[in-house]
């Protein structure tokens, strides 16, 4: 398989399984405090691959201490801040708003790129995302434009967008990744670096709000965060990186409110409209627009 076609699948299904991420953030929200949420989540993620990890981090622990303040950099953006911003919107913004966006990572990926590594912003790139964000737009509204125009911002979806942001910046950055780290290192050693900086908030929340009750569905949503979205998805998304490149993957992220809306009418029943599938086979084309590579110079 080369490279290209499993970075694609790599990131395909890092997105698949943080759609579900939506859905339990959904459930778990009158449960447990965001920061406790998250820090439990990448908790469960350190605490399964550790064992794994113990041999990669003695072989590239010289790296990694002379790299350490990138790593850092990544544990904060990609463990400390991003879902727990996302969790605290989730409590004061519409799930409208939130899948509105979220979404605009992979933009300010393309943004970024062009900024600070001078890659280029071809027409049918801008195109194919163009179509990927009027798909967006349909699918989340159901095709009800009256909903859309109903739409009231509040402070809750700074939050979100601070979370896009960092989303968007983790993924820039991991193609600075030095070569000579393992995958497993790298996820190990921003976890464990992203924990670390999460502790004192976590700590200060739980003495200042009611400690969360112990249940079936909060433990099943914390092992799914932690196992699933954490540990399986960013290792999937770290490898999508290294074959497709930072902007390709992205794109591939848009995909996320397709998976969002197939998981709402398999687990909680919600009714399809014909303008989701019309706004999903948007999303798709317009990937596809964006990141296939033509035949031929100059055909980008």
């Amino acid at each position: 398989m080369s490279r290209t076609v499993s970075g694609y699948i790599c990131a395909l299904l890092a997105v698949v399984i943080w759609s579900g991420n939506f859905v339990a953030a959904r459930a778990l929200a009158p449960l447990i405090p965001p920061w406790q949420f998250n820090f439990w989540r990448w908790f469960v993620a350190l605490f399964v691959l550790l064992p794994f990890a113990v041999s990669h981090l003695r072989r590239d622990w010289p790296v990694l201490r002379r790299h350490w303040r990138y790593l850092l950099l990544m544990g904060i953006l990609g463990v400390t801040l991003m879902n727990t911003l996302i969790y605290k919107a989730g409590q004061s913004t519409e799930s409208l708003n939130m899948a509105l966006l979220v979404p605009t990572a992979p933009v300010m990926i393309l943004l970024l790129s062009r900024v600070l590594y001078g890659e280029p912003v071809t027409r049918r790139r801008l195109a194919g995302l163009g179509l990927v964000l009027v798909g967006v737009v349909i699918l989340v509204s159901r095709g009800d434009w009256q909903r859309l125009s109903g739409l009231v911002f509040n402070s809750g979806d700074f939050w979100a967008i601070g979370g896009a942001a960092c989303f968007g910046m983790y993924s820039l950055f991991t193609r600075s990744r030095p070569p000579e780290v393992s995958t497993v290192s790298y996820n190990a050693a921003t976890f464990c670096l992203g924990l670390a900086v999460s502790l004192p908030f976590t700590t200060a929340e739980a003495l200042f709000l009611p400690l969360p009750r112990i249940s079936p569905l909060l433990a099943g949503g914390v092992l799914y965060a932690g196992l699933g979205c954490s540990l399986l998805a960013f290792q999937c998304w770290v490898a999508a990186v290294d074959n497709i490149g930072p902007v390709r993957a992205g794109i591939v992220y848009y995909t996320l409110p397709v998976f969002a809306a197939a998981e709402s009418v398999l687990l909680l029943g919600e009714r399809v409209v014909p303008a989701q599938l019309a706004g999903g086979f948007l999303v798709i084309g317009g990937i596809l627009a964006a990141t296939l590579v033509l035949p031929g110079p100059g055909r980008r």
